[in-house]
């Protein structure tokens, strides 16, 4: 009967990103990103139990880049980041609808990569600043081969703040794959503090 129940809760959280997934399989290799990065990882569990998340911190410079994922949602990265302008983009795979609303005139930034131009829908201010950012290769690599099917760069006025953030597709299963995710967040700080808006 017990198990039974376990079964039918796991299947209510069907979602696009795969549903209901056992991460307990990645503690390892995310708690052995945290000890070579010097960073702090913790494993939380619901008051019942029967769902867990892992929360991975890892600084970088004077930032901190923050892991998340749990049995129900996906792998999502964030770091705040302190500025003096604003600066926004918005990067997502390009579904049907992104495609109808490209046709109805919502424009979106191409970089010149036929590949990365063709997946991804592009939006944002200051494009050359995006484009420089994108033209990157390594970054360019990572987005494309590690399935991020979002990436964003929010501005927030009150406090002065970007927030880069990231959402990831469940198949992040390696300490490799989350090492180029954490490279990810890295190459585009250093990207976004050359232009000099950091503060």
């Amino acid at each position: 009967m017990e198990e039974k129940k376990e079964n039918l809760f796991k299947r209510m959280f069907v979602t696009r990103t795969q549903g209901f997934i056992d991460i307990s399989k990645k503690r390892a290799f995310w708690k052995d990103l945290s000890d070579e990065q010097n960073g702090t990882f913790n494993v939380k569990h619901t008051v019942s139990r029967d769902l867990e998340s892992l929360v991975l911190k890892i600084p970088y410079k004077k930032y901190i880049i923050e892991f998340t994922e749990s049995d129900t949602h996906p792998l999502k990265i964030n770091c705040e980041l302190g500025v003096n302008d604003k600066f926004e983009f918005f990067i997502s795979y390009e579904d049907t609808l992104e495609k109808l609303l490209k046709f109805f005139g919502n424009q979106d930034i191409q970089i010149g990569d036929e590949v990365f131009d063709k997946k991804y829908l592009i939006q944002g201010e200051k494009s050359d600043m995006i484009k420089q950012l994108l033209m990157k290769e390594d970054i360019k690599a990572i987005l494309l081969s590690n399935n991020v099917f979002s990436y964003n760069c929010i501005y927030n006025k009150k406090k002065e703040t970007v927030q880069l953030t990231s959402l990831v597709s469940r198949t992040v299963n390696s300490k490799s794959e989350l090492s180029e995710l954490f490279k990810l967040f890295c190459l585009t700080i250093d990207e976004i503090e050359k232009s000099g808006i950091l503060t």
